[in-house]
């Protein structure tokens, strides 16, 4: 089912593709087959592995299933994801998983979804949309707000209640908001540190690369970068340590992911809010298999952070947030 990642263009729209339904002949009458959409997979390696506990789980339940999955370029292009959901709704599916690019840009997908009768996941949101016919079956995230304002107790210790913290965005829309303001609603409280609201990176770790370079060089005395995903913190990270500032700047990511553990361990990214990542992916399977079942499906499944940085011995906990992703990618 699953091959490498490739790069192709369907419905004029650029994807990244991972495997392909099977054929009416290779499939048998009772599997199901999901489609799994995602913004990026350039934005972390939270998407694979939330992929991989999703798999992991329908296999640990014994269902037989076929799964397409699509990305989008990048997490801006809301027409693109617009088009995939449209396709695979002609090409005939039983349940979705939606990483939406944004909430907003969401609704005309989901409205289609609903209409055509097929039960989605939508993945890294937490608040039911209110118009009923574009309302997912499930939502599941890690409160963003809540992820924001630990890293933001995390960094205003971090700086002894004192100094300039700069905050690089994602995306304009609720994940890049929630996980900023919550933050903010932390370090603001201490009047001796001073807040610089840096550009929107899109999610983007080149992009958040290069704005890093750009706050270093109009700001000579910042303490401390927040980037509100992993990508950003560890786009923030890399431009720093050229710099040969990071013993001097500590830079933060989001996410708590493989590639942010590692950089702390190497020294060049300070702390991230971890989420247990193969926790949401057991819990997008287990909204398939009650639907399936007939059984109620909550709407909304929310999991817990735990802040970790460099001197954290967090071992035991990411043995078990990546229990089935690991296996399937190897770290």
């Amino acid at each position: 089912m699953i091959s490498s990642f490739t790069r192709c263009a369907a419905f004029g729209v650029g994807v990244l593709a991972l495997s392909a339904f099977s054929t009416v002949d290779e499939a048998k009458a009772d599997t199901l087959e999901i489609a799994y959409l995602s913004p990026s997979f350039d934005i972390s390696d939270a998407w694979e592995r939330v992929y991989h506990a999703m798999r992991g789980r329908l296999d640990e339940k014994g269902v037989d299933y076929n799964v397409q999955q699509l990305a989008v370029a990048n997490a801006t292009d809301h027409a693109g994801q617009l088009a995939q959901v449209e396709s695979v709704i002609q090409r005939g599916v039983d349940y979705v998983f939606l990483g939406a690019t944004e909430y907003e840009s969401a609704i005309p997908a989901l409205r289609k979804l609903k209409a055509a009768g097929i039960p989605t996941v939508v993945y890294n949101f937490l608040e039911p949309h209110e118009d009923e016919q574009a309302r997912a079956m499930r939502y599941i995230a890690f409160d963003h707000e809540e992820g924001g304002r630990l890293a933001g107790a995390w960094a205003a210790l971090a700086v002894d209640g004192k100094g300039k913290i700069a905050i690089l965005q994602g995306v304009p829309g609720v994940v890049s908001d929630k996980r900023m303001n919550g933050f903010r609603s932390i370090v603001e409280n201490f009047p001796d540190i001073e807040v610089l609201v840096g550009v929107h990176t899109d999610f983007d770790r080149v992009k958040a690369f290069d704005a890093t370079q750009n706050l270093l060089a109009a700001h000579d005395d910042i303490d401390l970068i927040y980037g509100v995903s992993t990508a950003v913190g560890l786009g923030a990270g890399q431009a720093v340590r050229q710099a040969g500032k990071s013993e001097e700047i500590m830079t933060m990511g989001f996410g708590g992911t493989g590639d942010e553990i590692t950089a702390m361990a190497e020294g060049w990214l300070s702390a991230s809010p971890l989420r247990c990542i193969d926790d949401s992916g057991v819990a997008v399977a287990d909204a398939f298999i009650q639907e399936m079942n007939g059984e109620d499906v909550s709407v909304v499944w929310s999991g817990p952070f735990r802040m970790i940085d460099a001197e954290t011995d967090a071992a035991a906990m990411v043995e078990q947030c990546t229990r089935y992703s690991r296996a399937a990618m190897g770290r």
